[in-house]
């Protein structure tokens, strides 16, 4: 498996908001977070900052496109 990306060097990643969501490691509230993070970006609102303690979460499940 290879090893995490780090949020904090990509402007923008691409997470797999459902492999987040199903992933058992991964608390709940960092899922409602994102979820609301994305809400927030559909109604063209700008969506609340990550918080760090979600980022090592999130960063399993950015989608690499650079290997597509």
């Amino acid at each position: 498996m290879n090893a995490p990306l780090n949020l904090d060097e990509i402007k923008h990643p691409l997470i797999d908001v459902w492999a987040v969501l199903l992933d058992p490691d991964i608390p709940t509230d960092v899922g409602q977070r994102l979820l609301t993070r994305q809400r927030a970006r559909r109604l063209g609102v700008t969506p609340a900052i990550v918080p760090d303690e979600d980022k090592p979460f999130l960063a399993r499940h950015i989608v690499d496109l650079s290997s597509s």
